[in-house]
């Protein structure tokens, strides 16, 4: 399943960069992160407890950053399971400069198994955009405070 997107910031790069690598700031942004705990490799431990459709329930997994170009690219690996099911995402995540704040295109390339599976890329597909929209959304208003 591939899945797309653009979000329009008012704030800088530097700062959407530094928001999106602050542990804190994520953990109260991803829609219903539990845990997220920084590793000493850099990678994160996370658990997830998400209410929304065939894919409610809990999951443990862990993420990782490369490709990390300072201020404007990295690439997100994700892999999870719980009782819905098992998630592996690849994620590759852009930050660019504009005149009225900065714009992150991301182009996710995830696979999915077991019960979440048997929704549809569709459904499904809604359901990702839907977190995605909430997560940018928690971040903008974090910053604003």
């Amino acid at each position: 399943m591939n899945l797309a997107g653009e979000t329009k910031f008012k704030e800088s790069s530097q700062n959407i960069w530094d928001a999106l690598h602050n542990p804190e700031i994520l953990k109260g942004a991803i829609p219903g992160c539990e845990r997220l705990v920084l590793k000493e490799n850099g990678e994160y431990d996370v658990v997830l407890k998400l209410g929304v459709a065939a894919v409610k329930g809990e999951y443990i997994g862990q993420v990782k950053l490369e490709d990390i170009v300072e201020g404007s690219h990295y690439v997100l690996l994700a892999e999870g399971s719980g009782s819905p099911g098992h998630v592996k995402a690849k994620m590759d995540c852009k930050l660019v400069e504009t005149d009225k704040g900065c714009t992150l295109t991301w182009d996710c390339d995830a696979e999915v198994g077991g019960m979440i599976a048997s929704v549809g890329g569709r459904v499904l597909g809604g359901i990702a955009k839907f977190m995605a929209g909430q997560f940018f959304k928690a971040i903008e208003k974090q910053l604003g405070r």
